[in-house]
């Protein structure tokens, strides 16, 4: 299965290597490619640097993983073509996961309209202009609401990130991989909103 991160500037380095991190323990079922709207180099916050390829929502397969951090306030005020083109590849995902504020920039696409996402910490205003329409589950862990997938932080992305290890290849791979990377997982107990 294709996991496509979405990268763009100042995007949190853990929101999105948490993630590749997971699903990079299981090539067997996952493969990962790094996109951004336009393609070439992306920086996060923590100045890594990534090369990414453009996104083209006609070609996209598999799970979509958009991070947070404070560049996607800056993503949110892109053209509305950026926002088209996400709305795109989120419709033809099989899963859209995102973590922390991540949700704030699939929400200005409409997708989310009516669905419920995990609480970001994120201040009141922000998820009145970027979350309108959208329910937003107060001290919620993390959330599957269809094909939607979303986390309060970077810590239950990773937890979230191994529930869907679970839930779309093998629950043994995903206890294996959270063993690896030292992540006390266990299914059961993950306290999560569905």
């Amino acid at each position: 299965m294709e996991v496509n991160i979405l990268l763009y500037d100042d995007f949190d380095s853990m929101d999105a290597f948490g993630a590749a991190e997971v699903f990079g323990r299981a090539p067997e079922y996952f493969h990962i490619n790094y996109l951004s709207m336009t393609g070439n180099i992306v920086n996060s916050m923590q100045g890594v640097k990534v090369w990414t390829e453009p996104m083209e929502p006609d070609e996209i397969q598999g799970i979509v993983v958009i991070p947070g951090g404070r560049g996607a306030r800056r993503l949110l005020f892109q053209d509305s073509e950026s926002l088209r083109l996400l709305k795109r590849t989120a419709e033809r995902a099989e899963i859209c996961m995102m973590v922390s504020n991540g949700s704030a920039i699939l929400s200005q696409t409409g997708v989310l309209f009516r669905r419920k996402i995990a609480d970001c910490k994120t201040d009141a205003n922000w998820k009145r202009m970027f979350m309108a329409g959208v329910s937003v589950v107060e001290g919620a862990k993390w959330i599957s609401d269809g094909k939607f997938y979303s986390s309060s932080d970077t810590m239950t992305g990773i937890a979230m990130a191994l529930s869907i290890v679970a839930d779309q290849a093998d629950y043994d791979a995903a206890c294996r991989i959270a063993g690896q990377i030292g992540y006390e997982w266990n299914a059961e107990d993950e306290s999560f909103y569905q």
